[in-house]
């Protein structure tokens, strides 16, 4: 996906240099007045409107990739499990620490005292997915371990001075 973006920038940039380039090329050129206010008048009536609406397009069309709740169920169906996570300083608290492999897992996350980021990390250190954990609101995040070990959950919020403490471990078999 990162890449796609690149190219799509990068292509984008020659367009947008390009167009530049012709403009200061031909800018020496006398024009009359009429003309380009005919110019100026069909951008204005047609460029314009038409720039709103494919931006509008590019704009419900990225909705479909973002990684919604909704569409992480479609796509990962109805969880097997669920574990209850509790946020606050400087702990996690959750309702089941060992988790099935390859089975949907649904956390249902919230915090106590202050905003919380919870992130969970592989066996190998890399961080997998994460949502925030918010007072007063719970966030739900599915998501299916394909790989058995600890997995570790750090807080990637700044919540206070004792934040680097703030870890907790769960095993996947």
């Amino acid at each position: 996906m990162q890449v796609g973006v690149g190219v799509l920038f990068l292509l984008l940039t020659i367009a947008w240099t390009g167009v530049l380039w012709w403009v200061a090329t031909r800018s020496g050129q006398a024009v009359p007045y009429e003309r380009v206010s005919a110019v100026i008048s069909r951008i204005r009536r047609w460029g314009a409107p038409l720039v709103v609406a494919l931006l509008a397009i590019a704009f419900l069309v990225s909705l479909l990739f973002l990684p919604y709740a909704g569409s992480r169920a479609q796509r990962l169906g109805e969880p097997a499990v669920t574990v209850d996570v509790t946020g606050r300083m400087w702990a996690w608290e959750l309702s089941r620490t060992t988790l099935p492999r390859g089975q949907v897992v649904e956390f249902r996350v919230t915090a106590l005292d202050v905003n919380h980021g919870f992130g969970i990390y592989a066996p190998d250190g890399r961080i997998v997915t994460q949502v925030q954990a918010m007072p007063g609101y719970t966030n739900r995040l599915l998501f299916r371990f394909d790989q058995p070990g600890v997995y570790t959950i750090r807080c990637l919020e700044f919540c206070a001075t004792g934040h680097h403490l703030m870890q907790a471990q769960f095993t996947v078999q």
